[in-house]
């Protein structure tokens, strides 16, 4: 494992007041290496998103969060919050889920990816414009010279996404945080979105933070994956490592879900039942409720992260018993 660049430990989130606050993370700990893609999956409502949020702190005020994220060896929540937006943009790019809501509809896009520059770097307007042009380029946009003057709404859904990965790119950061880059984008374009990121990660040798639920995203462009259920982290493990021998019952289910190309099935395998809301699991693994192999120790005690081979690790009682 090379040197980490971002170092996660005892990550907690929480929302509410009082003896039992909803906690939506749940002490996760895990690193993102230099030139390093991670994917974090899991459902909906599995704390992904609040995790990508939480490392430019950008998670709602009334969150408690506590915990390390050591980014270069700075803990990012202890740095004041004066300093934060010269990190947000400069050393941590981020691609956000919705780029229609995150694009302001009032600018052009050439304005869009002039000012992410304006705000880290004092360079004249000609060198700025000759980035925003060499930015489009790199994220494929066709005919960037006369798309400058369009604006969000002019463009498809994959176009602005390729927006959005310019902005985050706009000063070289060292880390990309792409948070489900190609939901609600048609086959082809996922594809073409997924090959713009690796072509910037292999040009700026960037790290990547990719949140998805999507199991053939991951194993298209991630060297190690981290599996997230009810804000916890049930397996941790490199890509090959974890699609050839997945040893939690929610991985091995999430990956039963993939469809395949001979597939012969009349319906395609789903987990019974749906990941709880924040707070309603009170002891024990919250998977349990759905786990076909669950035991009485289950329902009392939470499963510690447990190496079983190099860079694998996995919390579950069943995996533990059966290693044993």
């Amino acid at each position: 494992m090379s040197e980490a660049l971002l170092d996660i430990k005892d990550l907690t989130i929480e929302f509410g007041s009082g003896s039992q606050p909803l906690r939506v993370v749940d002490n996760i700990s895990f690193a993102v290496s230099l030139g390093e893609t991670v994917g974090i999956v899991g459902e909906s409502g599995s704390g992904k998103s609040m995790t990508a949020l939480s490392v430019l702190r950008l998670v709602p005020e009334a969150a408690r969060v506590s915990g390390q994220i050591i980014f270069e060896g700075r803990d990012l929540l202890k740095l004041p919050k004066r300093e934060m937006p010269a990190i947000r943009g400069k050393e941590i790019g981020m691609i956000f889920q919705e780029p229609m809501s995150s694009l302001n509809p009032l600018m052009t896009i050439g304005d869009q990816i002039d000012e992410a520059i304006r705000l880290h770097e004092d360079i004249p307007a000609p060198e700025r414009r000759k980035r925003v042009l060499a930015l489009l380029r790199l994220v494929g946009m066709p005919d960037p010279e006369n798309r400058l003057s369009a604006y969000p709404d002019q463009f498809s859904g994959g176009m602005r996404q390729r927006v959005m990965a310019a902005i985050a790119m706009a000063c070289n950061p060292k880390l990309l945080i792409a948070d489900e880059p190609t939901t609600a984008l048609d086959v082809t374009i996922q594809a073409q979105v997924l090959a713009m990121m690796l072509d910037i990660r292999a040009r700026f040798n960037s790290s990547i933070l990719l949140i998805t639920h999507d199991l053939g995203v991951v194993a298209e462009i991630c060297e190690r994956v981290v599996v997230m259920y009810a804000g916890r982290i049930l397996e941790d493990a490199d890509a090959r490592s974890l699609f050839s021998n997945a040893r939690h019952p929610y991985t091995q289910g999430l990956l039963r879900s993939v469809p395949t190309l001979n597939d012969t099935r009349k319906r395609l395998y789903q987990i019974p039942g749906s990941v709880p809301p924040a707070g309603t699991i009170k002891a024990g693994c919250p998977f349990r409720p759905r786990c076909s192999v669950r035991m009485e120790r289950c329902a009392v005690e939470m499963p510690p992260l447990r190496t079983y081979d190099p860079g694998h690790r996995v919390a579950c009682w069943a995996t533990a018993e059966a290693a044993a």
